[in-house]
């Protein structure tokens, strides 16, 4: 961190606000919030395209949950993909509504159920797959190995900065 006392900084104008001078902003925030939003909607076509219609992005942590950790309990669910056990009880419930999740009582604790995908879930894994890796190769086309690399530190540590608030 530079100490402003004892160093001279210097600002680029560009990132300068144009309505409160001596304000540094820039666009990365809203940019973040742009891509979530057009990815979110090319996610919706192709789970459309290929039949999924019942399916969001909100959906994608269960579904790849379960798909490459196998059955869980919900707080397990909750905990591998860091939501609220509320927020992942919702999805589930709709999931299975859709048909790609089913539950059963836990045997080994019959205060928690073991959510599980259903024949409709496993066959949709094909697609999941599809689907995340077209999504990986548009977020990094043109991107060298390096960039790629440099490009996820600075995005976890812009979180990490936003999450230790």
């Amino acid at each position: 961190m530079v100490n402003r006392l004892k160093y001279k900084i210097h600002i680029d104008i560009t990132s300068i606000s144009k309505y409160n001078l001596g304000m540094r902003v820039d666009n990365t925030i809203s940019r973040i919030s742009k891509i979530k939003y057009v990815s979110n909607n090319l996610i919706v076509k192709e789970l459309e395209k290929r039949g999924h219609s019942g399916l969001a992005p909100s959906h994608g942590d269960i579904l790849s949950a379960l798909i490459f950790h196998g059955e869980m309990t919900k707080t397990e669910i909750s905990n591998k993909i860091n939501k609220e056990r509320s927020t992942v009880t919702t999805l589930i419930k709709k999931l299975e509504k859709e048909g790609y999740l089913s539950s059963r009582i836990n045997e080994e604790d019959s205060r928690s159920a073991i959510v599980y995908l259903t024949t409709k879930g496993k066959i949709m894994k094909k697609d999941f797959i599809e689907i995340s890796e077209m999504l990986y190769e548009i977020q990094y086309s043109g991107m060298s190995e390096e960039q790629i690399e440099s490009f996820k530190k600075g995005l976890e540590l812009v979180y990490k900065n936003f999450v230790s608030i």
